[in-house]
């Protein structure tokens, strides 16, 4: 005789997640259920497999050795009904990313996706602007800024900051205008579309209101990085780009200070989700809830990461770039 399915795929959850209530949040169902085929997979296998206790679940020595045998059997089941009566195009998900935000943050994370979701196949798009035409093009936009549409939904993605960057050697270079925070002398690096201005951030910061001069536009925050890396001049980003040059030393703090972004990157999807969106919206929300920074950190980097809210169709003043 064979065991019950719905017990195996119980089994496979708690073993991977490592807690029952885990398990029933993937499953859809409630903790009981959950115990409750467990129970039944012992019954019928006539062995203990898992041992309770507040810290979660850990498996037996023959649980251990049983859970491949489940795995590769539901992974091959799941791959051969698909391959032979699923729609091949249903398995593609296409993702239209802005390029810092896809470098930066998302892309870093997609084997995690992969693993969880290895019969969705992604197909991503890094771009600078945000559609005119939301979701005609793509399943899923995330983008800096969105334009208004009646048929999709947008939810917003993190609670960033503005700060002031530049290059080790350039803070060296210009070290006394920097400790006075008097930019209007120094050379900057300005991204295109940002709706912020050089004289919010020295308002808000209590600077004195003479902004530094622009020596070079450029397209995107990750080309704006690279060019104060280089030393071409003090550049306002928002804190989830440049977090991570700022961990590698690459730029630095110009200025001690920050200020709250009322632009923001959103999640775009039509109101009507196929499966497959759904599957990527509920992982990403779940990375919200596991943030890989300490509060120490995200206060440094003036980044707070929190679940998505929705904006219900806000329209942006003008489109952004990251």
């Amino acid at each position: 005789m064979l065991p019950p399915l719905k017990a195996l795929v119980a089994f496979e959850a708690v073993a991977r997640l490592g807690s029952i209530g885990a398990a029933a949040r993937e499953l859809h169902v409630t903790q009981a259920a959950v115990s409750q085929q467990l129970k039944s997979l012992e019954l019928f296998l006539g062995a203990t497999l898992c041992y309770r206790s507040q810290r979660g679940v850990s498996l037996t020595h023959e649980a251990q050795q049983y859970l491949p045998v489940v795995t590769g059997t539901l992974h091959h089941l799941k791959a051969q009904t698909q391959f032979l009566f699923g729609e091949q195009q249903a398995d593609v998900l296409r993702v239209k990313v802005n390029h810092s935000i896809g470098h930066t943050w998302l892309l870093p994370k997609l084997g995690d996706f992969a693993q969880k979701h290895p019969f969705i196949r992604l197909d991503i798009s890094l771009v600078d602007w945000p559609s005119q035409q939301p979701c005609q093009e793509a399943d899923v936009e995330i983008t800096n800024g969105f334009t208004e549409s009646p048929n999709t939904r947008a939810e917003r993605l993190f609670q960033e900051s503005w700060l002031l960057v530049c290059s080790p050697e350039f803070k060296s270079q210009y070290a006394q205008p920097l400790a006075q925070a008097d930019l209007a002398e120094l050379p900057a690096i300005q991204v295109k579309g940002y709706e912020e201005s050089w004289i919010q951030w020295l308002n808000h910061n209590h600077c004195t209101l003479h902004p530094p001069s622009v020596q070079l536009e450029i397209t995107n925050s990750l080309h704006g990085l690279q060019a104060a890396k280089h030393g071409l001049g003090v550049l306002l980003v928002r804190s989830l780009v440049a977090q991570e040059w700022l961990e590698r030393g690459d730029v630095v703090t110009a200025v001690e200070g920050a200020m709250p972004s009322e632009s923001a990157h959103y999640l775009i999807t039509k109101k009507q989700r196929a499966a497959k969106v759904n599957f990527f919206c509920d992982w990403l929300h779940q990375q919200f809830s596991e943030p890989t920074v300490s509060r120490d950190e995200a206060f440094k980097t003036g980044l707070s990461v929190n679940t998505p809210t929705s904006e219900g169709g806000i329209k942006e003043n003008a489109p952004s770039v990251t």
